[in-house]
């Protein structure tokens, strides 16, 4: 009788795969690597995700989840105050060491989308569910819904590159300025 599969041996292994390619790349993963790294078969890898495709694909999927938990605050209840500290703590994290790798990872996953020709993958998504996210702010305070969207996609595309210059530049009082003076300028179009 074969063995019965350990559900949660998957969500496991993925996020030590995260872990570990916290500071390398994936264009270089294989499953070979990863096993070496992880000590484990690559059979491992085989069976709980089929090839290195849809490996990379459960590797993206998590690191953009990452942001689960913030996209789902309901922005449109939040006051100005409360709006401004839910953006901070969301700066704060993506700065963290760790936010700083997962975000390298996701750029990464992105610019090996727009090499395949994926115009729907999860990487490439990621900046349009901040602006969904922001624009929702915004239309609470009465902004109408293109100006909203027009807003509130600059404001994520300023948060994405100052979390990229803090990866690249290793500046974070730098970048921080450039995401701190996009949030006050966001929170001000709801004053006009």
């Amino acid at each position: 009788m074969p063995r019965r599969p350990d559900p949660t041996r998957k969500p496991e292994l993925l996020g030590q795969i995260v872990e570990h390619l916290r500071g390398r790349s994936l264009a270089t993963m294989s499953f070979r690597t990863l096993a070496d790294a992880l000590g484990v078969s690559t059979y491992v890898f085989v069976y709980h995700f089929g090839s290195r495709a849809e490996l990379v694909a459960e590797i993206v999927r998590a690191v953009v989840a990452r942001h689960d938990e913030a996209l789902a605050v309901d922005v449109a209840a939040l006051d100005e105050a409360a709006f401004e500290s839910h953006m901070a703590a969301v700066w704060e994290q993506s700065v963290s060491d760790r936010g700083r790798d997962l975000r390298r990872l996701e750029t990464e996953a992105a610019l090996l989308e727009v090499v395949a020709g994926d115009e729907a993958g999860t990487a490439r998504r990621a900046p349009e569910r901040w602006a969904r996210h922001l624009a929702t702010w915004l239309a609470g305070r009465g902004v109408g819904g293109d100006e909203a969207a027009r807003e509130a996609r600059q404001y994520a595309a300023a948060l994405w590159g100052a979390q990229l210059d803090a990866v690249v530049s290793g500046d974070l009082d730098r970048a921080g300025v450039v995401a701190s003076t996009a949030r006050a300028r966001f929170v001000a179009v709801a004053h006009r």
